[in-house]
């Protein structure tokens, strides 16, 4: 079913929508933006306590915000549209000169595309004016040029090859048209030869009109400023020049993507200021022509990084219509809240979820935990696509698989049916290149209260951490909640007065400046519980400036979806080296103990407690368990499961740390983290090597405060097992209130 059939009579009852921004403090606005098949809906705020309705699980619970009062709208289709390209609004040239001369590098990586790929454009076809430069569906390069107040294609024949980077010139004086295509080897490998295409025009070229210039794109015949691009490139584009064809030629605009790279600025160095922006963030920081990998830092780099990646399927803003606007209370409690939109004639119902910081709080150590929402992750895996056989290289969840057997929500068919809202950074472009944006200006539907993730038939990420939300208002724990986004943006700071700061359950995407909060907290004598497993694993970038967009670029090890080439692993938005956290010696080990091992779909397993766990002085974190092995049970099988991680010195644990407990033995549906294999790759699965395993673990740091970590996702799905009636909730509740009487 494709997006141009939203709200038509074939297509199911659907309302969706995103809040902007989905992070706030009390007192402060939020813009709702809706999409609503139906003709009318009702909407009211909650806050969200635990959402998930599985059998064993604790009671759906949500808090009405009385303040915010409800409301009525009527419903309308809102749609998003994909695809980058750089706009420079207000191109001008000067009146009649001799000729135009265009020229630039592409690099197309996507020749045989369904629609026509636009290079570069000033073409307006409602006036038959401006020029444009088009890969067609077929593979060769046509030229569309307004002439006579008509448009006269002239097709040359000349054909890219995919991936191969050639030079492109373009010569238009008076009624004739001379093209060139000079292709360009990187080392010795043989390459295409130079082809060249000369044509006359029938009528007299309008080629000077000012209007807007497209970059990777052309304008759109339509009146809405919502679509003004269409017929995207997939590819890179490199030194675009446009000058006068004279003998000494007037350079009108020359473009330098190696510029502002960090931005969405496009620079024009002619000295005219033709400068552009950016839309829906194509990937900067990429490989150029000129690139010889004689350095593959960017940001040290003279050359070499010259060119921009553009996308049909790159998304930064949905760009939605704004219904209606809520205002947070001033006296709200932080915690993660959503805006319940439901059709009136209850076809179909939507939580928009947002996240409310805290104000303030008491100074000093206070008698407070923080659960911090690893928003991060939530943007990495943004309506993840990776059940989509019909994309490039979709992920192999193992032998016997079978996606129609396992448990979903109804946001799994939410996001199957819109493929308008954009890529997770699992995901690969439609020319097969590896996803590095996210978005939260967008849907995302699968940061949801009740969502069910599809390749496990279990909670995960949002809806998961949402369960220790749960426990900690059925045990009157008190707390705030913070986000990785105030971590980044505020540091150590956020986390003063707080006398334990806890993860969710898969804080796998930190910042540099994430990592460092949690590590100045633990130094300064804070408490610190790592809930989850593979946390603190690839390096990620968010720009204050646009702290919707996540950046994230996977190196040559790791467990990915992708890897992207070499030379391109350092982050266009801060500059640092992207990759594995323990490429960089900061594996998850040095603060928390244990460091991502393994991962399977298989069902988990429960821990054994060790005999070092059984030491007297440790009593008080098993107090009121009698069992030596804790999380028998969850959603998705024992309290060890999903990815997992291990104590390991080699990779920087501590070596003074108790490990209080290990799993029990993973199947053979769990396989090692690549990073851990040597040559030969032997002993890869769950039966075949004890390297596979949860480990719980234990120690005092040096500022005196201490660290607990599980090295697992499903912890908190053990945690919420049975009404929180189990020994993972018991385990959880003695090291939180041990933590916040003193104990050690």
């Amino acid at each position: 079913m494709a997006v141009s059939d939203v709200g038509k009579e074939s297509y199911p009852p659907e309302i969706i929508g995103y809040a902007e921004p989905w992070i706030v403090a009390p007192g402060e606005p939020i813009a709702i933006k809706i999409s609503c098949t139906e003709p009318e809906y009702t909407y009211r705020t909650v806050r969200l306590i635990q959402g998930i309705t599985l059998d064993h699980a604790p009671e759906k619970r949500e808090e009405e915000i009385s303040q915010i009062p409800r409301g009525r709208q009527n419903g309308k289709v809102q749609v998003a549209h994909p695809g980058s390209y750089g706009y420079i609004s207000h191109w001008k040239l000067p009146a009649a000169p001799a000729g135009l001369q265009v020229s630039f590098y592409l690099q197309p990586w996507l020749v045989g595309c369904s629609h026509p790929q636009t290079l570069v454009s000033s073409l307006d076809t409602a006036e038959g004016t401006g020029f444009s430069i088009v890969l067609n569906s077929q593979g060769s390069i046509d030229v569309w040029i307004g002439s006579d107040h008509k448009v006269e294609v002239v097709s040359t024949g000349l054909r890219p090859h995919k991936k191969t980077w050639a030079k492109f010139n373009l010569s238009i004086v008076g009624r004739s048209v001379q093209v060139s295509l000079s292709p360009k080897s990187f080392k010795v490998e043989p390459i295409p030869t130079s082809t060249t295409h000369e044509a006359q025009l029938q009528g007299e070229p309008l080629i000077y009109r000012p209007g807007p210039l497209f970059i990777a794109a052309s304008q759109n015949a339509t009146d809405d400023p919502k679509q003004q691009a269409t017929n995207f490139f997939n590819g890179r584009i490199a030194d675009l020049t446009l000058e006068t064809s004279e003998e000494k030629p007037s350079v009108l605009a020359k473009y330098d993507f190696a510029l502002h790279m960090s931005s969405d600025i496009v620079v024009d160095t002619s000295g005219h200021s033709q400068n552009g922006v950016l839309i829906n963030a194509p990937t900067r920081a990429v490989k150029s022509h000129d690139w010889d990998g004689s350095e593959c830092d960017w940001t040290k780099a003279k050359y070499g990084y010259g060119a921009i990646h553009f996308h049909d399927d790159d998304m930064d803003d949905a760009g939605w219509d704004t219904d209606f606007t809520i205002t947070i209370p001033s006296d709200a409690r932080s915690g993660a809240y959503a805006v319940e939109v439901e059709a009136t004639n209850g076809k179909d119902k939507d939580w928009v979820t947002f996240f409310v910081r805290p104000n303030s709080w008491a100074p000093g150590i206070s008698k407070k935990v923080c659960l911090v929402f690893s928003t991060f992750t939530y943007l990495a895996y943004a309506n993840e696509r990776l059940y989509d056989t019909t994309r490039p290289n979709t992920a192999d969840l193992g032998p016997g698989f079978d996606i129609d057997k396992t448990v979903k929500s109804s946001e799994f068919y939410k996001m199957r049916r819109r493929l308008d809202l954009g890529l997770s950074t699992y995901d690969r472009h439609n020319d097969g290149s590896g996803v590095t944006f996210s978005s939260s200006k967008r849907p995302i539907l699968n940061v949801r209260p009740g969502y069910i993730m599809w390749a496990f038939s279990r909670p995960r990420e949002f809806s998961a951490d949402l369960m220790m939300l749960g426990y900690l208002e059925r045990e009157g724990i008190p707390y705030e909640i913070l986000t990785d986004h105030d971590l980044h943006l505020r540091g150590v700071d956020a986390l003063k007065g707080f006398n334990t700061v806890m993860t969710g359950c898969h804080p796998e995407y930190p910042s540099p400046q994430v990592f460092a909060a949690y590590g100045a907290f633990g130094a300064q004598g804070g408490n610190l519980m790592y809930m989850g497993g593979n946390g603190f694993y690839w390096v990620t970038a968010m720009d204050p400036a646009r702290p919707h967009r996540l950046e994230l670029r996977r190196g040559d090890v790791g467990v990915r979806p992708y890897t992207l080439p070499g030379g391109e692993q350092v982050n266009s938005l801060d500059g640092q080296q992207s990759g594995l956290w323990r490429s960089r010696g900061m594996s998850c080990n040095t603060l928390w103990g244990v460091g991502f091992c393994a991962q399977g779909t298989g069902l988990g397993v429960p821990y054994k407690r060790t005999e070092e766990s059984k030491s007297p002085q440790l009593s008080w974190i098993f107090e009121g368990i009698e069992s030596d092995l804790i999380g028998e049970h969850g959603f998705g099988g024992g309290a060890s499961g999903d990815e997992i991680d291990r104590y390991d010195v080699e990779n920087g644990s501590p070596e003074d740390a108790v490990v209080l407990a290990t799993s029990t033995g993973h199947s053979d549906e769990f396989g090692i983290a690549t990073e851990d294999l040597t040559y030969p790759a032997l002993n890869t699965l769950g039966t075949q090597t004890d390297l596979i395993r949860s480990d719980l673990v234990y120690y005092v740091g040096a500022g005196g405060g201490a660290v607990f970590s599980v090295g697992s996702i499903n912890w908190y799905c053990s945690l919420g097992w049975d009404a929180y009636e189990n020994n993972v909730a018991r385990l959880t509740g003695n090291i939180i209130k041990g933590f916040l009487a003193g104990k050690r």
